[in-house]
This record gives structure tokens, sequence and C-alpha cells, in this order.
């Protein structure tokens, strides 16, 4: 082997080993099945309730904003719903690898007949002390030993616009309101 042969395989060997080298990798994360990996419990929310029964289908927590914008929280019947997770008591959207937003909770009674509203938004703002919990496959919201049950409600809010409400003591069906529990089925339960 001449000397420019030799200085070919050496570049080209090292070459290979650069490519191999530059493959990203994170401490104790062995595969890149699903984004689930990165965000642990990361999953879309079930909204259970008895539009399933009518539409015959499922029915998601969504956003009721353009995307990439923040908005209402709601119920709809979609094909590909938005992820959602709970870290430290707090319940979180995934818009992207690079956007994860707070979904707030709201007093509305001054405004409204429905007293608690969710809203997903760029900050943490809205109502403070409350606690995200899951029970089982169950979404549950608690303010110290007030809790909604894990029961919340699909209903225009004083804009007109959709939303989704709840309460921290147990009440009657709103007119004009759906009732739903939340639920996550494909998050890790353990």
């Amino acid at each position: 082997m001449d000397l420019l042969e030799r200085i070919y395989t050496l570049l080209t060997l090292y070459a290979c080993i650069s490519v191999v080298i530059a493959i990203p990798a994170f401490e104790g994360i062995s595969s890149w099945s699903s984004i689930g990996s990165l965000v642990p419990g990361l999953s879309t929310l079930e909204a259970i309730g008895p539009r399933n029964v009518e539409v015959g289908g499922r029915n998601y927590v969504s956003i009721a904003a353009p995307w990439g914008s923040p908005g209402n929280a709601t119920v709809k019947a979609t094909d590909y719903p938005p992820l959602f997770y709970v870290h430290n008591g707090q319940l979180w959207y995934y818009h992207n690898v690079t956007t994860i937003w707070p979904v707030n909770v709201y007093n509305t009674s001054l405004t409204s007949r429905l007293p608690l509203q969710l809203k997903v938004g760029t900050k943490q703002e809205g109502v403070r002390g409350g606690d995200w919990r899951w029970q089982g496959t169950m979404l549950f919201y608690e303010q110290g030993s007030a809790t909604n049950g894990g029961v919340y409600y699909s209903c225009q809010d004083s804009n007109g616009l959709n939303g989704l409400f709840l309460w921290l003591k147990p009440s009657p069906t709103p007119p004009g309101c759906t009732l739903f529990t939340v639920h996550s089925f494909s998050r890790d339960l353990l």
C-alpha cells in the first residue's frame, strides 16, 4: 500500500467512527420507540361520558385554538388527540419537542355559572394550590381536601366557546353541559 492509499483508508475509518460517535444517546434511554421514553407518563386523555354513546366514537381532551396557540381545554372527537402528562401535581400539555405548556385552572364563577375552567397557557397562572393526580386510569383535580371526584363538564363558556369545567363539590350537571370522566389508558401505570 502506498502512502495515499493508507491516508485514504485512515480518513475513511475516521469518518465512520465519527458518525457512530455523533449518534445521540441519553442516559437511561435505550429505545426511541415512543416519545413516552423522553417524557414519562405522556398520553392522550380520553373523555368518557354519554356523548361517546351518542356519536359512537372516542372523545379526547383537546385545545380549542389554532395549532400552536394556547386556548380553552375542550372535549372533542379527533384522529390526532394531543398529549398530556402530570408532573409534580401539575397537568402539562405536550405541544412539540420544544413546547410544553401548563394546563391552568381559572375561577370563572364571577363571569359564568360555571366555577372552574381549564385552559392551556404559556405560563402557570390562575387558581393556585391545586394538584392533579391519577387514581387508576382516572384524572383527579384537588384543592386541599376538596376534589372534583374525577368529574368534568363540557360546556359553552360566557363567550359561547366550548370549554372544559370542573367543580370541587358534587353538583348536578348544568343545563347544556355534558358530564365526562377523563382517563389515560396508554400511560405507564407503574
